[in-house]
């Protein structure tokens, strides 16, 4: 064995050495029976080992005996229960000591009362613990009125004694104050953090709901497209064979684009956690009529963002993109525009980039504000739903801080370029179906 094994071996021993301190916190009961076990023991061994202390004054300590022993370990034993019993630890123990302290019986000397006083205030709440301190007081009391009158008390003792009393109770009640805050504390940030959850997954389900109604209008025009090529193939049969080729390849080319929105609409779907009856608008049965936009209306919702210093850059064409691509993109940049309108702050630039190259289609959006991420609510639901509406159509997307401050989203689209040759297609409105 080298000696880097040995040393290896020997700091897994010490991870694995046991922690005192750390078990007996983990079992409190356990560290409160030894606590008292001690404190027994010592007050026992003043008590039978200790009981000519003050025989030069007017009082005797009383000598150990029969009864004194019991009175010893009831003054301070009990606080082994002080967590469980804290109302019952009080009175016991402030009975014992003070019929100790009349009886003349030295050994617990008020540190039992102490401890008994610090654990009411920290595990006592209710009328009854009221009740507890005012029977405290009332012994204590007596006991101080009874020492003035055998001029064995003096004003510094009491002054001293009552200070410290108070302070043992005030300590625990300030401990059990702030510990039920800081429990109250979490108990809040758990309840947001659950209900910040749940709308979430509201927001993610309505923004699916609309993906998916999205994508059947587009599967439905798709299909409406294929049935008019096919009519139009099987009028052409006999008289032009040649165009009935080109209506073929139509059909087969829309066909497959139907199958990747349909596959799209299927995973949106799978993802969904609940099966609701979506957003209001679809339960009141009104739907919209107005085509759904395409990445060729991206200048004209540019344009209409007068709010937002906007600079956008496009080397692109979409003449040939799939439907959802053609949507997807166009909600990209509608998204993030509104991102920056909520989240943003002020900004003084705000660029919209939109490239094609090879089979895919990139667009950025990115601004010089303060970024999502600083705004008190964090940086929304439309992320979310961005993200759910690029990975429907198998693209890619990230969001977050820009190098030099601001924020920035970046989509990448699947856009393989292809070539159909035209055909007559009768272009209708299926947002109705």
């Amino acid at each position: 064995m080298t000696r880097h094994d040995d040393a290896a071996l020997t700091a897994a021993s010490g991870s694995s050495r046991p922690n005192p301190v750390e078990w007996l916190r983990a079992h409190p009961l356990v560290a409160d029976a030894m606590f008292a076990a001690l404190l027994t023991g010592i007050s026992l061994g003043f008590h039978l080992f200790d009981s000519d202390v003050g025989a030069d004054t007017a009082n005797v300590p009383t000598s150990p005996t029969w009864w004194t022993v019991p009175l010893v370990v009831l003054a301070v034993a009990p606080v082994a229960w002080r967590r469980a019993k804290p109302i019952a630890v009080t009175m016991i123990v402030t009975i014992a000591q003070v019929a100790a302290s009349f009886a003349f019986v030295f050994g617990p000397e008020f540190i039992g009362v102490v401890i008994a006083l610090y654990s009411l205030g920290a595990h006592a709440t209710g009328p009854r613990r009221t009740y507890a301190i005012l029977a405290v007081a009332a012994l204590t009391s007596s006991l101080f009125f009874a020492g003035f009158l055998v001029e064995e008390l003096t004003v510094g003792l009491l002054l001293s004694s009552t200070i410290l009393l108070v302070t043992a109770y005030v300590l625990g009640d300030n401990l059990r104050r702030r510990r039920e805050a800081a429990d109250a504390l979490q108990e809040r940030l758990e309840r947001a953090e659950r209900e910040r959850e749940l709308v979430a997954r509201e927001h993610v389900h309505a923004e699916r709901t609309r993906i998916a109604r999205e994508l059947h209008d587009i599967v439905a025009h798709s299909v409406s497209a294929m049935v008019i090529q096919a009519g139009a193939a099987r009028r052409s049969l006999a008289q032009s064979p040649d165009s009935v080729e080109t209506a073929l390849g139509n059909i087969e080319h829309i066909g497959r684009e139907a199958m990747n929105e349909l596959r799209g609409v299927l995973g949106v779907l799978r993802r969904s956690e609940t099966d609701g009856e979506g957003d209001g608008e679809q339960r009141r049965g009104r739907r919209t009529s107005r085509p759904q936009p395409t990445m060729a209306d991206i200048t004209q919702l540019v344009n209409a963002a007068t709010d937002l210093p906007i600079a956008m850059s496009v080397e692109a064409d979409w003449h040939d993109l799939s439907p959802g691509v053609d949507l997807a993109g166009y909600r990209v940049v509608q998204e993030a525009l509104t991102n920056v309108r909520r989240h943003a702050g002020p900004v003084t630039n705000v660029t919209v980039s939109i490239r094609r190259k090879a089979d895919e289609l990139a667009i950025e959006v990115s601004d010089d504000g303060r970024g999502a991420a600083a705004d008190d609510i964090g940086p929304g639901y439309g992320i979310l739903g961005m993200r759910e509406r690029v990975e429907a159509v198998g693209g890619r997307i990230t969001a977050g801080w820009r190098t030099g401050g601001g924020w920035r989203v970046a989509a990448v689209l699947p856009a393989p370029r292809v070539a159909v040759s035209a055909a007559p297609v009768v272009a209708s409105d299926w947002s109705e179906s």
